[in-house]
């Protein structure tokens, strides 16, 4: 029979010539008093304290490669007499210092650094740092050229690993565990961005053709999906999905389950017989939302854009990107594979700042590729914009690309050669791999193998308007709850707005209080995204609330066309807990459970079985596990720390795992099935001869740009 479950292990740090040294220890992450003001000095916080739950939780054999392995092993680096690399980094790092005194013949703490200093410098790529170990540091462990007094603000965690005394009697047993892999509900919202031709050229009428590709994981399945596709104005639109004819009505949600399948589905728009004098193409609100179970734990990367192949038979192409990325931007390069185009023509949108940034020289004749380089975008922004990737991280911002169109000299509309100027031909820009912007950046959370993707959904009925009009409401209200173990990723709204051409006025963009966005309203807002700025944003185990408003009654939003996707995680790991008396239940005549749990499934709970461990195995029920800290079992309340992140929805006592019902349990159940694929494993500590005093990891993280 196949054994499911998620992998548990029960790490005894055994020395071969002195003592098995068993790290322990809490994480006490201390926050910094000052208030920060900066999304910038926000993410530092959150990333010194990303880091040191990672290294303090995570094996090392999970954050390095197999080659690096091996050669730590070969060279020393990695002290297997003493350590594993089933030990997270803090763990060997602690168990180096506690007996390096008792080996001076090892050169324990050159070890130490070698090891901190790789995984720092892999980690914190693009800050400064500084880790120190009980005061100590060395060169090994900062970044070199960082000067802390030069920082905006630094931001320090701090944990302790707390243990036994060297050569002292055993006190009992912990215990951690992670999952591997999971099976879950998944959610997406794919928006498709605005993308324009003319109706007409001087002659005839136009024909314009998106195409691209809908992604979800290979092994997706019970897969339920519907499509809003909006057309620009009064035009023709079919709608193809895996080659098959849709709809041709737009503004209807429609049911399109059928046409979407595991892996990669082709999306194909062809808009046609337009008004003269008007523009064929998407228009705002056009968005897919998909709901299907996986096991699959990869996200996209919000970095890469993969744009559209797009044709127009005629004229020229007006291509709107609103992009965002959920941390600090540091490079965004573009590529283009064009055919039929003269010029192409960079503009950055956002508010009322709709500003030319650069144009580049293409071969009409034929088939050419572009690059558009980060120094020239980042100039370019600069000084022509007054803009820098500072204010670009805080939400999400528009670029134009303008393949032989241009903005009209009063900045109100786009012409378009074929129609405007130029001549009649077919252009075509080819869509990913051939053409595609990609945006660098600092992440604002850490996401690990154990990273498990989670969304909330926001539907049509989901958000709230108010002061609304015949044509639009100058008011729209989101509201929404993590769980209380939540990382929040980024909030991604698709928005459906109405105006008066010449309106002008402003807007403003809230969640619970903080300003996001306060200036001018954007005529080419269709989408709003944004990640956390600080920590009175997207809270765990609270509500939060989203309000954008407009300030001018000639512009607002169309009641009932906007919905949004909240991305967060939830750790798939409990890291080591309290020091329990006991291992496990019928220890050491099993070494092992089979364990009934429940599961929250779509079609109600049910009933399922995990083994944990080797055989013999106890038949046992999460209702009988016992995590009593003075006469309880470091297995029992490790599954129970576990199961208490995995139960995300409708938790009956969040955070009080200790608790009845307990987590798992069929008046309580997860919401993860642990798949059986995965092998629920520990190690028997044996006998403790001795461990050592606590050791106090300090990281400070830092930028000076």
């Amino acid at each position: 029979m196949r054994r499911r479950g998620f992998v548990f292990t029960l790490d005894a740090l055994l020395s071969l010539i002195l003592v098995m040294v068993f790290v322990s220890g809490m994480v006490a992450i201390i926050d910094n008093t000052n208030v920060y003001t900066s999304s910038l000095r926000e993410g530092s916080k959150y990333k010194a304290e990303d880091v040191l739950t990672t290294l303090r939780n995570v094996p090392l054999k999970e954050l390095v490669s197999p080659e690096i392995l091996e050669n730590w092993s070969t060279s020393g680096a990695l002290d297997e007499s003493l350590v594993n690399p089933d030990m997270s980094p803090l763990d060997i790092i602690a168990t180096y210092w506690a007996t390096r005194d008792l080996f001076p013949e090892k050169n324990l703490t050159h070890k130490a650094e070698l090891i901190l200093g790789y995984l720092l410098n892999k980690t914190l790529e693009g800050y400064y740092y500084e880790l120190l170990i009980n005061n100590y540091t060395s060169s090994y462990l900062r970044k070199v050229g960082g000067n802390y007094s030069k920082a905006f603000e630094v931001s320090p965690a701090t944990l302790t690993l707390s243990g036994y005394k060297y050569n002292q009697t055993p006190r009992g047993y912990m215990a951690r565990a992670y999952l591997s892999k999971a099976t879950l509900i998944r959610e997406d919202l794919i928006g498709i961005h605005r993308a324009l031709a003319a109706a007409c050229s001087y002659y005839h009428y136009n024909t314009f053709t998106l195409m691209t590709n809908i992604t979800i994981p290979e092994d997706a399945k019970s897969i339920i999906a519907d499509g809003r596709f909006v057309k620009r104005t009064t035009q023709d639109m079919d709608v193809y999905l895996n080659n098959t004819f849709v709809t041709s009505s737009s503004d209807e949600l429609i049911d399109i389950s059928d046409y979407i399948n595991p892996g990669s589905t082709p999306l194909k728009i062809v808009y046609s017989n337009g008004p003269c004098g008007y523009e064929l193409g998407v228009g705002s609100g056009t968005t897919l939302h998909l709901k299907y179970q996986s096991s699959s734990l990869a996200v996209e990367d919000p970095g890469l854009v993969k744009l559209y192949d797009l044709e127009s038979d005629y004229t020229g192409i007006t291509y709107f990107n609103t992009l965002f990325v959920p941390g600090e931007i540091r490079n965004i390069n573009i590529h283009l594979k064009t055919e039929g185009v003269d010029k192409v023509k960079l503009y950055y949108s956002f508010g009322a700042n709709t500003v030319e940034l650069l144009e580049k020289d293409v071969n009409e004749n034929g088939v050419d590729e572009i690059d558009i380089t980060n120094d020239e975008i980042k100039n370019a922004l600069q000084t022509k914009a007054g803009m820098d990737y500072v204010n670009l991280s805080k939400t999400s911002f528009t670029f134009i690309l303008a393949l032989d169109s241009r903005l009209s000299d009063d900045g109100l509309t786009f012409e378009y050669g074929g129609r405007d100027y130029g001549g009649e031909r077919r252009r075509k820009l080819y869509g990913y791999p051939n053409s595609w912007i990609k945006i660098d950046y600092v992440p604002r959370i850490l996401i690990t193998l154990y990273s498990i993707p989670l969304s909330i959904y926001i539907d049509y009925n989901d958000v709230v308007y108010s002061s609304c009009s015949i044509y639009r409401c100058s008011q729209m209200q989101v509201s929404y709850t993590f769980p209380p173990y939540a990382d929040p990723w980024y909030s991604d709204l698709w928005v459906g707005i109405n105006f008066n051409f010449y309106a002008i006025g402003t807007m403003e963009f809230t969640e619970n209080g903080y300003t996001i966005y306060n200036g001018s309203i954007d005529k080419y807002l269709f989408r709003i995204a944004y990640t956390r700025l600080n920590e009175t944003m997207m809270v765990p185990g609270s509500l939060n609330t989203f309000i954008a408003q407009s300030y001018t009654s000639d512009y607002g939003f169309r009641e009932g066309k906007t919905r949004g996707i909240i991305k967060y995680f939830i750790q798939g790991y409990a890291g080591y807990g309290e020091v329990f008396p006991f291992l496990l239940q019928g220890y050491p005549t099993y070494k092992g459970y089979n364990l009934t749990y429940y599961y929250n499934g779509s079609s109600g709970i049910v009933e399922k079985n995990i083994l944990v461990g080797d055989p013999p195995y106890k038949s046992i029920s999460i209702d009988d596990l016992n995590p009593d800290i003075g006469g309880g079992y470091a297995v029992d309340d490790a599954i129970l720390r576990l199961f208490d992140k995995l139960n995300y929805r409708g938790d009956s006592n969040p955070g009080e795992w200790r608790k009845t019902p307990f987590d798992g349990s069929q008046n309580n159940p997860i919401d993860v099935d642990l798949s059986e694929e995965v092998r629920i494993s520990f190690v028997d500590m044996g006998e403790i001869p001795g461990l050592f005093e606590p050791v106090q990891i300090t990281l400070r993280v830092w930028r000076e740009d």
